[in-house]
């Protein structure tokens, strides 16, 4: 009997690793470009011209404080840190972004909890991007974690969009841990707050 577990034991922990390695290796490709001239990052908030379409990238995320997190985590472990790292790729043109961090206290309001609740470190990105109207495949990344999400826009020409990427933390607190301390399992994206996968 105890060798069976050891075996299921051994094998969970592979598939485990195999599957983080895999993700690992997804974003590190999807960091490089294999194209140009996809998208450019814009700074007016003036609409776009003909055959071009605008789309506000937000994302937001919070994070443990420095020293709070795991046992296990590494040194190199982002969260906490003065900026958070993530990686956007449209159609194989590739860009990372580093979002500024800010210390955020947030209440309980009455017995109502929510993931956000306690002490940590608040990310948010926002960029505007300017590409040609039609489909696009969007893949964002989180640094150093296998958390990704990819979707498909098709945008109208002249039309300006906001795609919002929004984290997805544990359900419950555990053990007294607001829901944010325990890390999160990617996002959901929405874009002008339609749902999209």
């Amino acid at each position: 009997m105890k060798n069976m577990v050891r075996v299921v034991l051994v094998v969970s922990l592979a598939v485990i690793f195999a599957s983080c390695g895999a993700a690992r290796e997804q974003t590190r490709t999807q960091s490089l470009s294999e194209r140009e001239g996809v998208f450019e990052e814009i700074a007016t908030a003036e609409g776009p011209p003909a055959g071009f379409a605008d789309v506000v990238i937000k994302a937001s995320l919070k994070t443990h404080l420095p020293g709070e997190g795991l046992l296990l985590e590494s040194r190199n472990c982002p969260h906490g840190q003065p900026a958070y790292r993530f990686i956007l790729n449209i159609d194989g043109q590739a860009v990372t972004w580093d979002a500024p961090g800010q210390r955020e206290k947030t209440p309980v309001a009455g017995d109502q909890h929510s993931p956000d609740e306690g002490d940590g470190m608040r990310y948010r990105l926002e960029k505007r991007i300017r590409l040609r109207a039609g489909t696009h495949r969007i893949y964002l990344a989180a640094s150093e974690t296998n958390l990704t999400k990819t979707v498909t826009v098709n945008l109208q020409e002249g039309k300006s969009y906001t795609l919002e990427f929004q984290p997805i933390y544990p359900r419950y607190a555990k053990m007294g841990h607001p829901a944010f301390r325990l890390g999160f399992l990617g996002f959901n994206a929405s874009i002008d707050n339609t749902p999209i996968d």
